[in-house]
């Protein structure tokens, strides 16, 4: 009775804890979003909102006389449609509304992963990882009060295909469950395609166990394909945009999971994978590798986080990180998905927010009634966001303010093609409505213009790149008081190859 109980009153208590701690930024006034991707999902979602079901792929506004966004539609097709139900008539209503997702969202799925946790490990576990989930800084601040970036659905995405992964049964059996998995990587694609690491543990699990599951990988395989086929014409091609490197990696686990024979069926994946074989190896510099990727802070390795940063990520790590080893050699699924996660972290930092309740759930179900062992895992959390609050976080950072204050200037000056450095696109293209050649999404849509928008900017013809691509406004630095010296040393480097020179 006591079991049933808790698993009655459980769900609750963890959806309002966990709402209340995404609650917290509230009293420093209303809410605000950073001047990085938030911004472009607002441009998406306030679009959507206002002209359901369409959605803002191919932007007149970004690159050489338009772009196509390289994120997947769900997210903001959804969020701009519930903005509409709501009663967001214009793009200020839409932000009303989208900023409360993230906490709401969140705490649902902190409540459901609780229920679900209890049922299938017992309640005290799922208190444990549950506490996790609520209460770590690097959650609690990717999902509160207006962080509408996508990065907050990663981990509900990654335990929903844990989860029906570990409730797919063998071929057969009258429990099997397939449709499950089938939804969570269908629609974990479709929100953001670097969920294709938990897509490949899935097959993993399922391959090595011989539970089969090739329907589960099938189903996506074809949608993901519809949806390419329906793209309009010049939609990239690339391991960057939702389409046939994906179709290829779905049908080729789909493929490999129904023939009985392991050998013969990892010879016909690989066929199937070959023709788009440079597209994957280009994608795996996701990890590490791509030149621009490593200008970004959240892909820095975490050995060059320094002081206060790498304190505070290795305590996020936490105990999950110790204990899920000795959970691995009992070949534990969830050991598996939380080792990789952790590796991942270790060489992106981008991946925490997605390892970090994994070696919650790791450690939780390793320590299981081992009181000490499990207060290391539930209790350090809490412990790490209250110091986290002991100082002001401040969604704009001092770097980015003049990045704000540039983009409310030339929103007053006639309309005309910006070009400046990247990291401004998304504040220049929304706050200061004006089209920008280069964005935050760096080298995805068009490595070529790029290359040569960052090369102009360090001074290689630069007045020839501003004739031959219609540009009106160039900004020479991030306006941050550093005069005209770019600060990514590394794209520049890249410029110079093709004979650029350092402007100062």
């Amino acid at each position: 009775m006591a079991s049933k109980n808790s698993e009655t009153w459980l769900p609750f208590v963890a959806f309002f804890a966990a709402l209340a701690l995404r609650l917290l930024n509230f009293s420093a006034g209303p809410p605000v979003l950073t001047p990085l991707d938030e911004l472009y999902h607002w441009k998406r979602m306030s679009f959507s909102a206002l002209h359901f079901p369409r959605v803002l792929e191919f932007d007149p506004d970004r690159g050489d006389g338009g772009a196509f966004c390289p994120w997947p539609p769900l997210y903001d097709l959804t969020a701009g449609g519930a903005a509409r139900l709501l009663g967001a008539h214009e793009a200020a209503g839409v932000l009303a509304r989208v900023v409360w997702f993230p906490p709401v969202v969140f705490a649902v799925f902190v409540a459901v992963a609780v229920a679900v946790m209890a049922r299938s490990f017992g309640a005290f576990t799922a208190i444990v990882a549950g506490s996790a989930l609520a209460a770590s800084p690097f959650l609690v601040t990717a999902s509160w009060i207006g962080a509408i970036d996508h990065h907050f659905l990663e981990p509900m995405f990654v335990f929903a295909i844990l989860g029906a992964t570990l409730a797919v049964r063998p071929f057969g059996s009258a429990q099997g469950r397939r449709w499950p998995l089938a939804v969570a990587l269908t629609a974990a694609m479709f929100v953001q395609t670097a969920l294709i690491v938990a897509a490949g543990l899935s097959f993993a699990v399922l391959f090595f166990a011989r539970k089969g599951g090739a329907l589960a990988f099938a189903i996506p395989a074809a949608v993901i394909a519809l949806y390419r086929l329906t793209r309009p014409p010049g939609y990239p091609n690339s391991q960057w945009f939702l389409g046939w490197t994906h179709v290829a990696l779905f049908a080729a686990a789909a493929i490999a999971l129904a023939i009985p024979r392991r050998a013969i069926g990892l010879a016909l994946a690989a066929l199937v994978v070959a023709p788009v074989l440079p597209h994957v190896l280009q994608g795996a510099h996701f990890i590490g590798g791509n030149p621009w990727l490593r200008t970004i802070s959240e892909f820095q390795p975490v050995w060059r986080a320094h002081g206060q940063d790498l304190l505070s990520i290795l305590v996020g790590l936490g105990a999950g990180a110790i204990l899920v080893w000795p959970l691995a050699l009992r070949r534990h699924p969830v050991a598996l998905f939380a080792i990789v996660y952790l590796i991942l972290t270790i060489i992106s930092r981008r991946f925490w927010i997605i390892a970090i309740p994994l070696l919650a759930l790791a450690g939780a179900l390793y320590a299981g009634k081992r009181v000490v062992l499990a207060l290391l895992v539930a209790v350090v959390p809490p412990l790490q966001l209250a110091g986290w609050l002991m100082t002001p976080i401040s969604p704009v950072s001092p770097e980015q303010r003049p990045w704000v204050a540039k983009a409310q200037w030339l929103r007053t000056q006639p309309p005309g093609r910006v070009l400046a450095p990247w990291s401004m696109g998304h504040a220049l293209d929304v706050l200061g409505g004006h089209a920008v050649i280069i964005d935050n999404f760096g080298s995805m849509p068009d490595p070529a213009l790029f290359d040569a928008a960052n090369a102009a900017l360090a001074g290689h013809d630069l007045e020839k790149f501003c004739r031959e691509h219609k540009v009106t406004y160039v900004i020479l630095s991030r306006a941050d008081g550093e005069g005209s010296q770019p600060r990514h040393p590394e794209i520049l480097r890249c410029a110079q190859d093709d004979g650029a020179r350092d402007v100062r």
